[in-house]
């Protein structure tokens, strides 16, 4: 995958899957501009940072106008920013945190998207990856308001694909499976939680934020060409035991 000198945009740079996207793709020789709302612990000449609030659309014009005053072709966008359920049954959700979890979740994605392919739409070519979740169609209890978010970046994923495909704009997700993060770290620091979970996995193993990095940066290589609008399960295997 020969990503040298290629120039990708991450939201939620600074933590997780965002910050492991960043890791792999500066290896790969890549220029990044990263988003999000606090500082990242990342040193490269070759990254750049927008402190940035994917739910406020000014917050990200800001950025955009920075963006596109040194760069005039964008390869690749990598929707990460992201937070988890309110948990708590649909019942005592409140209209605030509803909104909080949709705006930064699906909005955000669409926001940013959105400014972000008219750029790509100029240069006829571009990458999209989305980030989706096993709770798109495996559910629990308590997070309504997270697989409503979740399930939706699904199908806009799609919607995407066929808005931009004649672009040759390629738009996919990946729906990680149970995955160590600072959003699930406190869960799965529990050995019984993480025991009890890692038997639920046919592959034995929570994932990494790598491993899910992995599989994002095939969909940004030009080995993904042919695959478009598609969400790709990164589980270990979990969802074919349901």
């Amino acid at each position: 995958m020969n990503m040298q000198n290629n120039i990708y945009v991450i939201s939620g740079a600074s933590s997780g899957i965002g910050k492991s996207c960043v890791d792999l793709l500066l290896e790969k020789g890549a220029t990044i501009i990263g988003l999000d709302l606090h500082e990242p612990e990342i040193k490269d000449n070759n990254y750049q940072h927008f402190i940035t609030d994917v739910t406020d659309e000014n917050s990200i014009l800001s950025a955009i106008k920075e963006i596109e005053k040194q760069f005039t072709i964008i390869d690749g966008l990598i929707n990460c920013a992201g937070i988890f359920a309110n948990s708590k049954p649909l019942y005592d959700i409140t209209s605030d945190e509803w909104n909080k979890v949709i705006s930064t979740n699906l909005t955000g994605t669409f926001l940013l998207s959105k400014y972000i392919s008219k750029i790509m739409i100029k240069n006829m070519k571009g990458k999209i990856v989305n980030i989706s979740c096993i709770r798109s169609k495996i559910f629990r209890p308590n997070m309504a308001d997270y697989a409503a978010s979740k399930g939706a970046i699904v199908s806009l994923t799609s919607a995407m694909a066929l808005d931009l495909s004649k672009f040759n704009i390629q738009v996919n997700a990946v729906a990680p499976g149970f995955t160590y993060t600072g959003m699930t770290s406190k869960s799965f620091d529990n050995p019984e939680i993480r025991k009890m979970s890692e038997n639920l996995i046919p592959g034995g193993k929570i994932a990494m934020p790598e491993d899910i990095g992995k599989v994002i940066i095939f969909l940004l290589s030009d080995s993904s060409d042919y695959i478009n609008g598609e969400t790709i399960f990164v589980d270990g295997g979990y969802g074919i035991l349901k």
